[in-house]
């Protein structure tokens, strides 16, 4: 048990530093060597746990995109009105990106900035997937009467653009100013304004 947590703790040192070394110098300029001088470590045991500097990229992107998924898994199990689901989704997406915020900022680095070898990912996807599961709950609520008929796509970007204000906030060098609930009671305004009149 206590090698068990020995390795653990070493494997999440390197992608601690890695993700580090990659916001601050970016994915193309951070070496291996300084990836295993930042945590301790020699080259063998990266190599190791990842294989190489793109399986620790890998690895870090993947854990990720693999709490998104489980948050839309998620949502299949939640009950309740539309609009309580949609903001039951984005605040749950927000939980998300706050405790994953270092790797926000270097899927920000990666996919606004210039090109700098990381393996592709394509991000693009797990976006579209935001703005489909919302635009889902949209045409939701209009089949059960809460919601007045409306273009479901503009109505989910609309949506998504508070969301994605609020991410984009966290990010920000200085304290956040929107929180998950002022979010939230934006999305109850836009909401309340999409609800069947009576």
């Amino acid at each position: 048990m206590a090698e068990q947590q020995k390795q653990d703790g070493v494997r999440e040192k390197l992608l601690a530093s890695a993700l580090t070394l990659f916001n601050n110098k970016g994915y193309a300029a951070t070496s291996v060597r300084e990836i295993v001088e930042a945590s301790g470590v020699t080259k063998p045991v990266l190599y190791y746990y990842f294989g190489s500097k793109e399986g620790i990229y890998l690895e870090l992107m993947n854990s990720s995109f693999a709490q998104f998924d489980a948050s839309l898994d998620r949502m299949t199990t939640i009950s309740g009105t539309a609009a309580a689901k949609i903001i039951h989704f984005c605040s749950l997406l927000l939980v998300l990106v706050i405790d994953r915020l270092e790797v926000l900022r270097l899927i920000y680095a990666i996919y606004y900035g210039p090109p700098q070898g990381a393996p592709p990912i394509d991000f693009e996807d797990y976006y579209s997937r935001i703005v489909a599961t919302v635009e889902a709950l949209v045409k939701e609520g209009i089949a059960q009467g809460e919601f007045v008929a409306n273009d479901t796509r503009d109505t989910a970007w609309i949506i998504v653009s508070i969301l994605n204000t609020t991410m984009e906030e966290q990010l920000c060098q200085t304290p956040p100013r929107i929180d998950s609930r002022q979010m939230e009671r934006m999305l109850g305004m836009v909401l309340q304004g999409l609800m069947t009149p009576g």
